[in-house]
């Protein structure tokens, strides 16, 4: 599994920030911070058409560059 490592140095406020926004979300941190990249990427322009069909919800989301095989 890829990891991202994200460091702020020690008198940067934004993890307080963070840490703040996702308690008021009920969520975990990097829940929030995953939430952030993929807003970050819909606007990102892709060649793909339309989606393809699936034998399976798996083999959907791998057909259409969600899920890697």
């Amino acid at each position: 599994m890829p990891v991202i490592q994200i460091i702020f140095s020690e008198r940067e406020t934004m993890p307080d920030l963070l840490e703040r926004r996702a308690a008021e979300l009920d969520i975990t941190v990097e829940q929030l911070i995953r939430r952030f990249i993929c807003k970050g990427m819909e606007d990102y322009e892709t060649t793909d058409g339309p989606a393809e069909p699936g034998e399976t919800l798996e083999d959907f989301l791998i057909k259409n560059g969600v899920l890697k095989k």
